[in-house]
């Protein structure tokens, strides 16, 4: 099965050189975003993940427990955006980890495992050294997520030592979002401003070298859906396709 739209590569190899980042659109082939979209929207079992203010235990809620939970019960959970200047990190969203092999997978889900799968790839792997000019990544890891009311991701540089992360990979699946809504990208300044904000465009990757200051801003009350994403990081660590 072909995933991905052919891509001008040295134009995203120039574009990555010169400013750390890329914003690549439709990177999936068409039918392939379409059902990655459909699956997220109606079968992936979501659990609800967040992490409050000087506290360093993720809570996570399972997918049974989440199904019995009311919107109310949900948002007591969700804590407060930190800032920059209280040199914290919180966050709220729900997540689905992706499986890596076909047999570990329910046939409704196997859309998103094929996707992880190439992201795997010799192929696509090479593409990410491509791109980035970094050609030490052995890997490129890959959760769902979904954002929902009050959902946020606070600043963060996105570092992470031991993983050996090159850059991080995160490829919006949200349809029809609006910028008002909230739940924006946004790479930030060193005062912790939000500079350059990136909405979640229908299959869109956004590809950036990593240390960066970004975060997702909270999703209004207001906001009509939900917003989904795969993310992840091209790494220089093996963790998940290990055989």
């Amino acid at each position: 099965m072909e995933i991905i739209n052919t891509l001008d590569v040295d134009a995203l190899r120039k574009e990555f050189s010169e400013t750390g980042a890329v914003i690549i659109k439709n990177l999936l082939r068409e039918e392939v975003a379409e059902a990655a979209f459909e699956c997220l929207k109606n079968r992936a079992p979501w659990e609800f993940h967040y992490r409050k203010p000087r506290n360093n235990e993720v809570g996570i809620i399972r997918h049974q427990e989440l199904q019995g939970m009311s919107d109310r019960d949900i948002e007591k959970l969700v804590p407060r955006m930190v800032k920059l200047k209280d040199n914290d990190f919180t966050f709220a969203y729900c997540r689905y980890t992706i499986p890596v092999t076909v047999e570990q997978t329910p046939e409704e889900l196997l859309i998103l495992t094929r996707i992880y799968q190439y992201f795997n790839s010799s192929e696509y792997l090479n593409l990410m050294a491509d791109i980035t000019g970094n050609h030490e990544g052995r890997e490129v890891s890959a959760w769902a997520s979904r954002y929902d009311r009050h959902h946020h991701l606070s600043i963060h540089m996105d570092e992470d030592f031991g993983q050996g992360r090159i850059a991080a990979h995160v490829l919006a699946l949200s349809r029809g979002w609006q910028k008002e809504w909230g739940g924006n990208f946004a790479f930030c300044n060193s005062k912790g401003k939000p500079v350059d904000v990136v909405p979640p465009a229908f299959n869109q990757l956004v590809l950036f070298k990593v240390p960066r200051l970004h975060l997702v801003s909270q999703v209004k009350p207001y906001a009509q859906g939900a917003r989904y994403s795969l993310f992840g990081w091209y790494k220089t660590k093996k963790e998940y396709f290990t055989d």
